[in-house]
């Protein structure tokens, strides 16, 4: 409040409260005592003389109460006020809230200094009887009641202009630190003070008039005149209490009103002491949370929308990134199952392989039989060279058998050395086969590095299949060159046997070299033995790998099914998610609108 406000209110309040000193509760004492005390017409203006100087004296009270007030209400001027610590805001709206009961003790202050002095003032001029001195001691019973209750409802009415002030409107407070004068005690003393003035001032008159201890004169006329007093006061007094409480009651209706309506931007200014004072801290601090929860609310609405909103973008570019990777899953199995297609082709051509080389083994075997039979032959001719000459027809026909069978080794060797060639495209397609499949596990990435591996060692026995195949090659590339010249000597010596008996000696010395030769085969033939037998070896190892592949791959095909299967469930899911965040951001919008209805 500013300056001249503050002393707009001291003097307001001042003035009331010695209005109803003055004008209610002066009259209706003198009046009392004039007529409890059988005053004379002389003696009642004595009665007011006092009573007029003990009032105009005891206006020191109201003057200390005015200071004290003003001092009071300067400190709730805006400049100073905001400056104070909330310890010390507090401790001067407590201070206010509880003036209407402390002034309780300048009112007692002032009447009991000032009743006494009022018959100090009077006896001054005459020595009282028993009857005129009585009154003055029953006063206090008769007044005291009516006039603490009015000034404890007008005080509270005045000083709740300060208390709806923005500057403590709104200032929080314990309720344990606010003092209570509950309705029941306000009522209470309220109709307390009404039938303590009318049974005091009507009974001590009856009683009196009774017991003849004092002979009312006109007892009609002043009973009517002291009931009409006693109505004007009790008339005051119950409307300072209906109005004191009416203005508590507006102020809650109309806070309820408001908060029908949504508005929590208001409080309820806390202006009495009673349950609807403390009532008022209590639906402040429910306005005050309802405030917070709103506020949470509003603010945990936003971010709701705004995360489902993200989330949603988010799932969107999840599903996204679901339909490709199941897009990449079905070409992964598709690659996997034209690797496991190769691979299975890979393994019957190895079986294939397997075969040809326990077929060119059997040859080898044969053709070494032959070639040691020839060895024998050929020393058996050695040895017999000399009976030749004899049989010579015998050694015709020998040498026509040989010369078939070295027909036939030689076919042996040239089906060998094909055999080897389709082995060694075989080898070719083997590597072919490897660099695919390493491709293939590289496309797989992590999934694949097993298959890479194996992949790998296929390769390397690619490769070392081919290496061998061209020395077993080589040996039979020898080999068939060695059998045609075989030939190509026993069909000279088929010519030229009929020259036998001449060219004895160089017969014995061909049969020499031919016996030499064949023991060169004999070697040649056991290395194309060795080396089919490692080839054997090798393509029984293909065959076993490549099935080992199968197997691989076909359980790699069930592992990317599987996962095809789960990317197809996770993105069923993603899309649950993305309908729940559309959902969920409805909702948030939706929470929003409604309490948006709460205006804070």
């Amino acid at each position: 409040m500013n300056e001249a406000k503050i002393k707009s209110l001291c003097w307001r309040l001042t003035i009331g409260l010695e209005l109803l000193t003055a004008v209610l509760a002066v009259p209706t004492a003198v009046l009392f005592i004039v007529i409890a005390g059988v005053y004379s017409f002389e003696r009642s203006l004595l009665v007011v003389l006092g009573a007029t100087i003990a009032l105009f004296t005891s206006y020191i009270v109201p003057t200390i109460r005015f200071l004290r007030l003003k001092k009071l209400l300067t400190n709730t001027n805006p400049d100073f006020f905001q400056s104070l610590s909330l310890e010390e805001k507090q401790k001067i709206k407590l201070t206010l809230l509880k003036f209407p009961k402390h002034n309780l003790g300048y009112f007692l202050t002032q009447w009991s200094f000032g009743i006494p002095l009022a018959a100090f003032v009077t006896f001054q001029f005459f020595t009282p009887t028993l009857a005129e001195y009585l009154p003055y001691i029953i006063l206090p019973i008769l007044i005291y009641p009516v006039l603490g209750v009015s000034h404890f409802f007008l005080s509270e009415l005045m000083i709740s202009e300060v208390l709806i002030t923005p500057e403590l409107k709104d200032l929080p407070l314990n309720a344990d630190m606010i003092p209570k004068v509950g309705i029941y005690a306000r009522i209470f003393f309220t109709m307390s003070a009404v039938f303590s003035m009318t049974l005091t001032a009507l009974g001590y008159l009856l009683l009196a008039e009774v017991t003849k201890f004092v002979q009312i004169q006109n007892a009609e006329v002043t009973l009517v005149l002291m009931a009409a007093f006693i109505t004007i006061n009790i008339f005051v007094l119950t409307s300072l209490f209906v109005k004191a409480m009416r203005f508590n009651t507006i102020q809650m209706a109309n806070r309820y009103k408001s908060l029908a309506s949504g508005d929590l931007s208001e409080s309820v200014p806390i202006i009495s002491t009673d349950e609807l004072g403390h009532g008022s801290i209590s639906l402040n601090s429910f306005i005050t949370s309802i405030r917070k929860i709103t506020s949470v609310v509003i603010e945990e609405s936003d971010k709701v929308n705004s995360d489902a909103k993200v989330i949603a973008t988010q799932t969107q570019g999840l599903t996204q990134a679901m339909m490709e990777q199941a897009s990449s899953s079905e070409e992964m199995s598709a690659g996997v199952e034209e690797m496991s297609a190769s691979i299975r082709s890979t393994a019957f051509g190895a079986k294939k392989q397997n075969d040809i080389t326990k077929e060119a083994k059997n040859l080898v075997i044969d053709m070494e039989s032959s070639i040691v039979s020839i060895h024998d032959l050929m020393n058996l001719t050695e040895t017999e060279t000399k009976q030749m000459e004899g049989e010579t027809k015998l050694g015709q026909s020998a040498l026509h058998s040989t010369l078939v069978a070295m027909s036939d080794i030689e076919s042996s060797v040239e089906n060998t050395s094909n055999v080897i060639q389709v082995i060694g495209e075989i080898s070719d397609k083997i590597g072919l086969l490897s660099l695919n499949a390493s491709i293939e596990a590289a496309r797989a990435g992590d999934a694949g590095r097993g298959f890479a591996v194996v992949a790998s060692e296929i390769s390397k026995l690619g490769e070392q299949t081919l290496s061998n195949t061209k020395r077993i090659l080589e040996a039979v590339s020898k080999a068939s060159s060695s059998t045609k010249s075989g030939r190509l000597a026993v069909s000279n010596t088929e010519k030229t046997f009929t020259q036998i008996g001449k060219s004895v000696h160089t017969t014995i010395e061909l049969i020499k070299q031919s016996s030499e030769m064949t023991k060169q085969q004999l070697e040649l033939v056991k290395h194309v033995k060795e080396n089919i037998e490692k080839l054997t070896m090798s393509a029984m190892e293909i065959e076993q790998n490549t099935n080992e592949q199968a197997s691989t791959s076909e359980e790699l095909a069930k592992s990317i099914a599987t996962i095809t299967e789960g990317t197809e469930y996770l993105n069923q899911f993603v899309s649950d998610i993305d309908k729940l965040c559309s959902a969920l951001s409805n909702k948030a919008s939706n929470l929003r609108q409604t309490i948006d209805f709460f205006k804070i």
